[in-house]
């Protein structure tokens, strides 16, 4: 292995390194094995019992499961997702995954975590655990190139793997990001490993890794590790520069990445260049319509410019506060957990305990207290190291960003005017760059505290070791005599006058007090336990230190604090059901259900919970087409409907095509009927249904602010007039008595009408408007797709009987097919080439010996 630069140190902890049982040749098998088998643990409820893990973003990806077989059934893909919020990309807005099988690298990495989750006996959650294997050996991987240690490599692993809000991407089914950011470690690794020397080889491994590291499709994990590295860079060519050092190994290494990363995007052309077509017209490229009227109430538009709504984008923004949370993850309350006690009759019930500023929280930030305590250690040990440097800037820089608005010193600089940044809400969402390296940093506390059995320690150091622990066994042992001391202590800092409103967000006024009282408990339980492992790890170095106990004790001491210090709070969170149970609860088919497939026309319906749309795919799933759903990045001009019109309009419901509203509360307004008494739903008839497609009289032009204004008033009759934005000057006719319009094919793709007109009319179709890709045949001649009353399409008729055809083919999604096709042979012909000149090599007649 290259020598590292200049001021670049090894840690060195110990004459004998890494003395173990086992042979050096078994030693990282063994440690990759060790990984295997913490997951097998942690996880033994999914592995070994075989249930699976139930959230809403799972339920809402196995929404899209039938659409994928119907996809496969019409020979295509889907690209245009006709489910939700009256159609959208879908392919563009990364809803749904699709085969790829022109990508041959991705399938064999998706072939590699079919392997695996057969190893773990449960397919539903063992491909994501294989990602968790991933990370957890690139994490190894980095560890022992910079520490040259198997023990600590395998710690700093182990706590990087469970980090908390790492460890619970699983439970909340958020897996494009662990699918990406298990490949951060082996970018990182071969930046670094270029940054000594090129070569060709891993030159090209870092375009297949940038490949893997783009297919999962999260924009945003994508973008931090960017930064990260983009830090990296700049940090080290300025302290080459300053140190007067050779640069010219930044260079190369940060030109390889660039050029890595355009191969890899090519690899993955066809979704991100489809991305990219659709990016100016979503939510997260497109500024909203900010509704104002002027001094007479006229209506006025004021447009954004693109990127996310500030209050929107800072909404999961971290307060300075909230820091106390990486040492004792109750100080805020908690995110969701099980609780049994006198509250429930001892009946076990989930809870979700947190009260900071945030709207909710799964779980707190939490890294261990025993990893930051090593991880300060190491900073401080290793402080002139060049990489503990750059580790230390990027975690601050990291969480100065994410307090966002709370603190917002970086952020507004990043928001205002960093590419791409203000696209991203959920500003504590980049701490996970310091869950990532931290553990590093703790790695390098490790080894300069083993370090210390090679000499001997003075008297004064030896005292300042004995204090620590006398300290920490006594506060330990005090905060478990003294329990209510430390809720007493806490409480003064998080008075119940304080946090009880807080929590009212939640639970009612009567059990706020008990609620507290758990909350203040879990402290006090969360700062014993942190005395105690800082009691139990200091002493075990202290042990190794004089020699008492040898390196593998050591080792099992260590792994097992930081795994007990991770495990307990990680667990907190898990909640897995059983497979055949979790698919009944969330897709057998409720009685309104089955009556809604009853009517087998084109409809679509709207759903209501308490008086609000949810954010729920699920009606997908039985084909049932739904005028709102979830997704992260909706189109904006359905989005700035929704801000500025509402989903309880009924004008809206008629231009959707709802024909009908499902409730779980009762409606008196008679603007809708009930039809249908479900369990759980009541299905009512919306008595001011307009057909999915329909001719107009006439057409107007007004501004998007005045049609957004006409809609909430309610103050035109859609079949009378369409509003368009800008004058297509047309000709046409209100439609004749003989004018009539019906689908005949309806697929994810293409939608066929026929048409009878007695002049040239106007068709209105309730159909989303997209240009990037969907076209218009009246019968075999392309014609104009024109965009009405703000989001729907119309589509001049001309007179007698006609088909018309609408086809969505987006340029960016085939011509990003063939890059990626393209791409692929080359990167992998590479390999092909360089194992046949190895195997050539094998086979050449070795010089006969003298």
């Amino acid at each position: 292995m290259a020598q590292p630069p200049k001021n670049e140190r090894t840690p060195k902890h110990s004459p004998q390194q890494d003395v173990s049982i086992l042979p050096e040749r078994f030693q990282h098998p063994a440690a990759i094995l060790a990984i295997f088998i913490s997951l097998i643990v942690f996880f033994h409820q999914v592995v070994l019992d075989g249930k699976v893990f139930v959230s809403p973003d799972s339920v809402a990806s196995q929404s899209w499961k039938t659409m994928s077989e119907d996809a496969q059934k019409q020979g295509t893909v889907p690209l245009w997702n006709p489910y939700i919020f009256c159609g959208m990309p879908g392919v563009a807005s990364m809803t749904v995954a699709i085969p790829r099988p022109y990508d041959v690298s991705a399938y064999v990495l998706g072939k590699a975590s079919y392997l695996f989750s057969l190893l773990v006996i449960n397919a539903d959650v063992g491909w994501i655990l294989f990602y968790y294997f991933v990370l957890a050996c690139g994490v190894y991987l980095l560890a022992f190139s910079k520490l040259k240690s198997k023990l600590i490599a395998l710690i700093v692993a182990l706590a990087t793997t469970y980090s908390t809000f790492i460890i619970i991407w699983v439970m909340v089914s958020h897996v494009t990001k662990i699918a990406v950011m298990a490949f951060f470690p082996y970018v990182f690794y071969a930046a670094e490993q270029l940054r000594e020397k090129f070569r060709w080889s891993l030159s090209v491994s870092l375009v297949v890794l940038m490949h893997f590291l783009f297919l999962p499709g999260h924009i945003q994990m994508i973008f931090y590790t960017g930064f990260a590295l983009l830090v990296y860079y700049l940090f080290f060519l300025v302290y080459a520069l300053v140190k007067r050092e050779n640069w010219i190994g930044v260079v190369r290494s940060g030109a390889i990445l660039a050029v890595a990363s355009v191969l890899a995007f090519a690899m993955t052309a066809d979704q991100y260049l489809s991305t990219l077509e659709y990016s100016k017209y979503s939510t997260r490229g497109a500024g909203p319509i900010q509704m104002q009227f002027t001094p007479t109430g006229n209506p006025a538009q004021k447009t954004s410019s693109g990127g996310l709504d500030y209050a929107y984008a800072t909404n999961w923004s971290l307060s300075p506060g909230e820091l106390l949370t990486f040492v004792i993850p109750s100080a805020y309350g908690f995110g969701v957990f099980e609780y049994r006690g006198a509250l429930t009759n001892n009946a076990s019930v989930r809870l979700n305990t947190y009260f900071g500023p945030q709207p909710f929280t799964d779980a707190p930030q939490y890294m261990g207290v025993v990893v930051l305590v090593l991880a300060i250690i190491g900073l401080v040990k290793y402080r002139r190291d060049p990489f503990v440097q750059y580790l230390a800037l990027i975690s601050v820089v990291a969480l100065l960003i994410a307090f966002g608005r709370e603190m917002p010193i970086l952020y507004n600089l990043m928001f205002n005017y960093f590419p791409m940044f203000n696209k991203f809400r959920i500003p504590s969402m980049i701490l996970v760059l310091i869950q990532l390296l931290l553990p590093i940093l703790a790695g390098y506390g490790i080894a300069a505290l083993m370090s210390l059995r090679n000499r001997s320690l003075t008297v004064q150091e030896s005292k300042r070791w004995k204090y620590v622990l006398v300290g920490l066994a006594a506060a330990a042992l005090i905060s478990l005599v003294a329990r209510p001391l430390v809720e007493s202590i806490y409480s003064s800092f998080f008075p119940a006058k304080d946090v009880t409103p807080l929590l009212a967000r939640q639970y009612q006024p009567s059990v706020l007090n008990a609620v507290y009282e758990i909350v203040t408990g879990a402290v006090a339980t969360d700062v014993s336990v942190a005395l105690v492992l800082l009691t139990v790890m200091f002493g075990s170095f202290w042990l190794y230190i004089q020699q008492s106990i040898k390196l593998p004790v050591l080792g099992l001491a260590i792994v097992a604090v930081v795994l007990v210090d991770l495990w307990r709070v990680d667990m907190k969170p898990m909640e897995a059901h059983n497979a055949r149970d979790a698919h009944i609860e969330n897709f057998g088919m409720p009685d309104h259900v089955k009556f809604l497939l009853q009517d087998t026309s084109l409809y679509r319906t709207l759903e209501f919970e308490n008086g609000q749309p949810p954010y729920s795919n699920t009606l997908a799933y039985w084909r049932i087409q739904s005028a709102y759903g979830y997704q992260g990045a909706k189109m904006r001009a359905f989005q700035d409907i929704a801000e500025n019109v509402g989903m309880a309009n009924p004008l809206v419901w008629g231009l959707m095509n709802v024909r009908y509203i499902i409730s779980n509360t009762r409606d008196s307004s008679g603007v809708i009927e009930p039809v249908f008494q479900g369990r759980e739903r009541i299905v009512y008839r919306n008595r001011a249904e307009l057909p999915r497609a329909f001719f107009v009289n006439r057409y107007e032009v007004k501004s998007g602010a005045e049609i957004l204004s006409a809609m909430r008033t309610m103050a035109f009759d859609p079949r009378d007039v369409a509003y368009v934005m800008e004058d297509p000057k047309l000709a046409i006719q209100p439609p004749t008595p003989e004018a009539s319009v019906r689908y005949t094919k309806f697929d994810l793709n293409k939608i066929e009408l026929t048409t009878t007109a007695g002049g040239s009319h106007l068709l209105f179709l309730s159909e989303a408007y997209y240009p990037e890709g969907w076209k218009a045949f009246m019968d075999n001649s392309e014609t104009p797709i024109y965009r009405l009353n703000y989001l729907f399409r119309g589509v001049v008729v001309p007179p007698g009987e006609h088909t018309l055809t609408m086809k969505f083919e987006p340029k960016g999604f085939y011509i990003g097919k063939t890059m990626s096709l393209v791409t692929n042979i080359l990167v992998l012909g590479y390999f092909v080439g360089l194992a046949g000149v190895v195997v050539a090599k094998r086979r050449e007649p070795r010089p006969p010996s003298a």
